[in-house]
């Protein structure tokens, strides 16, 4: 009988989100019984309250957190639960009693009661070790796959006279705005993917930059967004990962990301790095992939070169050695 692996999920929503990440992975886990349970209740003190006094986890040999639901490890038997942290961005702009709150609920209770913890970057361990420095136990690192479906033919032919430019997210850390300096008065057409703020709206319409955009989408309009865009930015100022990243380079788009990991990690040779908080250094990126074929063609091979390393077989059998290991030990244990 296989072993029996529960991923421990968020409420759904209706946006493209991280959960696809592990739907990859478990598609990969031949030598166990997987299963997806979601939490009952979405966002919120009130909903994150009901899920801690009503959630009913499956039965299962162990539990996989996945997602911004760390709080939920103190429903789990500990011993048999991982939890992967995607990032802390959760901490990020908080101060005072409310920071303090969301630390305790969604890092140190949950990463001390779990047995294992796991991470997507370098840069969120390093994250994690800052915060918690007394922390005994080891964090592994454990990159996202690729998803499948990201398959570049039919190739668009560039658009030098008037690029597509694409621009994955809208929060705070996506630098939107520094993105809409770097292109003013730049001749090329913005497509940006989440919601506008009424501040983004007015400064693109001051910068007089011709754009359009739109919000939650599937994995399959996802890829038809890549495969119409001539460039993809994505100089955020923030990360755990960077999935957008490696999904353009595997569409064959020339991409232009920040300098600062992850993402200088994550894109390997196979993007522009760039001083996310100087328009100027976005701009003249933009312009280099824009006039230079060459240089261009070599970025996308890089890329194509680069994705490579994020095979989700591999890390599928990364994630199966945590799981066996907990197993063993669980075991030997009882």
């Amino acid at each position: 009988m296989k072993p029996k692996i529960v991923f421990i999920e968020r409420k759904p929503t209706a946006s493209v989100s991280i959960e696809r990440v592990f739907r990859q992975i478990a598609q990969e886990l031949d030598e166990y019984d997987v299963e997806f349970q979601q939490l009952p209740y979405g966002y919120g003190i009130g909903a994150i309250v009901k899920n801690l006094l009503f959630f009913r986890p499956k039965p299962a040999d162990i539990y996989h957190i996945t997602g911004d639901i760390h709080y939920i490890a103190l429903r789990l038997p500990a011993r048999k639960t991982v939890l992967t942290i995607h990032d802390l961005v959760f901490l990020r702009r908080r101060t005072g009693l409310r920071r303090a709150l969301l630390k305790w609920l969604f890092l140190t209770a949950p990463v001390n009661r779990v047995a294992k913890v796991t991470t997507i970057s370098e840069a969120t361990r390093n994250e994690i070790a800052a915060e918690m420095p007394t922390l005994a136990k080891p964090v592994e690192v454990i990159t996202n796959p690729l998803i499948d479906g990201f398959v570049a033919e039919p190739l668009k032919p560039f658009n030098a006279e008037r690029p597509v430019i694409l621009q994955i997210g809208t929060a705070p850390n996506k630098n939107v705005e520094t993105l809409i300096e770097a292109l003013r008065g730049f001749p090329c057409h913005l497509r940006i993917i989440g919601g506008l703020t009424d501040d983004q709206e007015r400064r693109l319409a001051e910068a007089s930059i011709e754009y359009s955009s739109t919000a939650s989408l599937d994995s399959g309009a996802i890829v038809e967004e890549y495969r119409n865009a001539d460039i993809v930015t994505f100089c955020s100022t923030y990360e755990g990962f960077g999935l957008p990243i490696i999904e353009a380079q595997a569409m064959r788009k020339p991409v232009i990301t920040s300098n600062i990991a992850p993402m200088s990690d994550i894109a390997g040779e196979g993007a522009v790095l760039v001083d996310p908080k100087v328009p100027p250094a976005i701009r003249a990126a933009i312009e280099k992939i824009r006039g230079d074929a060459g240089f261009r063609q070599t970025l996308i091979e890089k890329g194509i070169e680069n994705v490579k390393r994020f095979d989700s077989g591999a890390i599928a059998r990364e994630c199966a050695a945590v799981y066996q290991g907990l197993i063993s030990w669980i075991g030997r244990s009882d």
